[in-house]
């Protein structure tokens, strides 16, 4: 099962608090992908020499990483509030 391993500011971004980046403890796949993008709006191209995939939860977050990873981005909009992280950790971690 997926787990979060770490959820990072991203320091050269404009503002930290909005932009974080989350470390897994596996690969992510397409299974985690599709997980992460129920009711959302997902945006995926498996034919980039890197799968890469784009979330959009209209109004809370956009998702944005590249299949094989550990890691990928997420930009949460101030509307969201703090429990966002804990809205993505919940859905990686819900289990495969």
């Amino acid at each position: 099962m997926m787990r979060v391993v770490d959820i990072r500011p991203v320091e050269d971004c404009f503002d930290e608090d909005l932009m974080r980046e989350i470390h897994v403890s596996e690969p992510m796949n397409e299974k985690a992908m599709y997980r992460l993008a129920r009711s959302a709006v997902l945006d995926y191209h498996p034919h980039f020499p890197k799968p890469y995939f784009r979330i959009e939860k209209g109004g809370s977050y956009v998702i944005q990483g590249v299949l094989g990873n550990n890691s990928f981005r997420v930009t949460a909009s101030r509307a969201a509030g703090r429990e966002v992280w804990n809205v993505i950790r919940s859905l990686i971690e819900k289990g495969e």
